[in-house]
């Protein structure tokens, strides 16, 4: 698994924001930013489906929650 560059280019990929789970705050792109602040309702991921998945061999989910890859 590689660490996903925090880009204009990749920003625009992410689909953090379309996530059912995804807590109510401004920050998104969790894969590259880390974290968000907030608690995190499961009610399914979208990390899987994201395109920069497969670009950089992500295999985690719910990196609202859990963080960075790395």
């Amino acid at each position: 698994m590689a660490t996903v560059p925090d880009s204009a280019e990749n920003a625009v990929r992410c689909v953090c924001g379309e996530c059912p789970s995804k807590p109510a705050e401004l920050k998104s792109f969790y894969c590259a930013r880390g974290a968000g602040g907030s608690a995190v309702q499961h009610r399914g991921c979208l990390c899987g489906e994201c395109p920069l998945t497969g670009d950089y061999d992500l295999w985690g989910d719910y990196y609202c929650e859990s963080g960075a890859a790395s």
